[in-house]
């Protein structure tokens, strides 16, 4: 029996549980693992003719991620797109880590689908041949149903690592720190969250308590002998993780800055002083392989190399390992059986209080506007994600079905009168006028009263890319793509 079939999600996820697959093991590959990765020579290591130093521990070979977002895949909406849990076994398979380690948030949001995605994530990464050796815990992670979230990790039997967090829940699976033999080395593993979750840290009786990152590091150390390898994983912005690298003791011999400040990784680590520190970047696009030791002078990373997870140029999926790709269909395929995007609509209020009542209502007043707006792209948003499902060689499953993907293919989708499906809401299928002017029906009724400018009063270029962002329009250009869409009085 794996970890997968030990595991019991609480009740009213059950069901849905229960017809999700198994992973297939990792060595099911699509096709042979590449040459194993060329690592380049990191500028800490000493040049030829200085002093040399002595070893004290190390060297070990690491693979870190973190911040993945529920990104299980690229989306597909451009080509070269980066990342994906099936590319990443796939490259796991082409090298010997003495550690993998994921930094945490595994998930952005809050929703079914999130929790959904976060026990899909937790199988792929610890139900595999090669299993991960400590997850640490964002924010993001916390804001799921805690209950939940604590029995799958309990469940799957995952080393997790939450140095400045303490809970008193007899399924809490946190520790203070994952350690590990290495060979000859000890290596210690500690996280800090830095901040909970609002519901969290508004509770009365809180289930989570957040300590200081001063006593979570010290936790995480205690009992630690002086030759062990200490890693910390951190959560917050880039000056708090270099904050800790220059102030905690005993210090850290490696810094693992999981956040937003940085999209990909550096070429370089940075140096906090003596402390390394890197960041894996977001959404799973790369990972960071990195071999590190400490000398008598203190920590180096002796190669450091970022990995870009791409696809096959000549053949889809040859970099991609198949147990987890079908692992990843099953979740898309139960999210339709389960009727997640009906259940996700109209859960948040719109804005104004307005409702949406679709572009044809705003046709007799402008119909220059209108005509323009049935000429573009936007107008056949829907229609591509249905043409993508019927075409296997391009998705071959259920897309419109899939929230995240419907989000930026209709109108309002998530707020109350917009989007739902097809069947209910087809004069919301596209993206029509309300996407970008907000809700219309105050408007309909008295358009001098009740005018209508940009989506939240923001500026034209932000509207766009909450949707054209860096990964689904990697060359979007505002002021080119406006041309395309022109209307109004200019």
């Amino acid at each position: 029996m794996n970890a997968t079939q030990r595991t019991r999600p609480p009740l009213l996820l059950l069901a849905t549980f229960a017809a999700m697959g198994t992973l297939s093991q990792c060595r099911d590959a699509a096709a042979a693992p590449p040459a194993p990765v060329q690592l380049s020579t990191a500028a800490q290591e000493p040049a030829q003719g200085t002093k040399q130093v002595a070893t004290v521990a190390g060297p070990v070979r690491i693979m870190l991620s973190g911040s993945l977002e529920g990104r299980l895949e690229p989306c597909g909406c451009a080509s070269g797109q980066l990342g994906g849990l099936a590319r990443r076994a796939f490259q796991l398979q082409s090298g010997q880590w003495d550690l993998l380690l994921e930094g945490g948030d595994l998930v952005s949001g809050s929703t079914e689908l999130d929790f959904l995605k976060f026990y899909k994530i937790v199988e792929i990464l610890f139900s595999s041949q090669r299993p991960y050796d400590a997850l640490g815990v964002g924010a993001a992670d916390l804001a799921l149903d805690l209950d939940g979230w604590a029995t799958i990790l309990s469940g799957m039997q995952v080393p997790v690592v939450a140095s400045d967090l303490e809970s008193p829940a007899e399924t809490w699976p946190g520790k203070p720190f994952v350690e590990k033999d290495v060979r000859d080395t000890k290596v210690r593993i500690g996280s800090l969250t830095l901040a909970l979750p609002k519901a969290l840290a508004g509770e009365k009786e809180p289930r989570v308590k957040l300590l200081a990152p001063e006593e979570g590091w010290q936790r995480a150390m205690e009992g630690a002998a002086q030759d062990t390898l200490r890693i910390l994983m951190v959560h917050g912005n880039d000056a708090k993780a270099r904050e800790l690298a220059a102030s905690l003791q005993p210090r850290p011999d490696l810094v693992v800055a999981c956040s937003g400040d940085h999209v990909e990784p550096k070429g370089t680590p940075d140096l906090v002083g003596t402390v390394p520190v890197v960041y894996p970047g977001t959404r799973g696009r790369l990972l960071v392989d990195l071999t590190l030791a400490r000398t008598d002078e203190g920590p180096v990373v002796r190669a450091y190399n970022p990995i870009r997870l791409e696809g096959s140029a000549t053949r889809k999926g040859a970099m991609e390992d198949a147990g987890v790709k079908e692992a990843i269909l099953q979740h898309r395929t139960q999210v339709k059986e389960d009727g997640v995007l009906a259940k996700m609509a109209n859960r948040t209020p719109t804005a104004t209080g307005a409702a949406y009542v679709g572009s044809e209502s705003c046709a007799t007043c402008h119909p220059n506007a209108y005509e323009t707006m049935l000429g573009t792209k936007h107008a056949q948003a829907w229609e591509t994600l249905v043409l993508a499902e019927n075409d296997p060689k391009r998705y071959g499953w259920p897309v419109t079905s899939y929230p995240d993907c419907v989000d930026c293919h209709v109108v309002g989708y998530g707020e109350q009168s917009g989007f739902v499906d097809a069947d209910k809401t087809p004069h919301l299928a596209g993206v029509g006028c309300e996407q970008c002017h907000g809700p219309a029906s105050e408007h309909v009724k008295n358009p001098l009263q009740n005018k209508l400018g940009k989506v939240g009063g923001g500026t034209p270029a932000k509207v766009c890319t909450s949707c054209h962002d860096f990964e689904q329009s990697p060359d979007f250009d505002y002021a080119a793509r406006w041309e395309r869409i022109r209307h109004g009085k200019n």
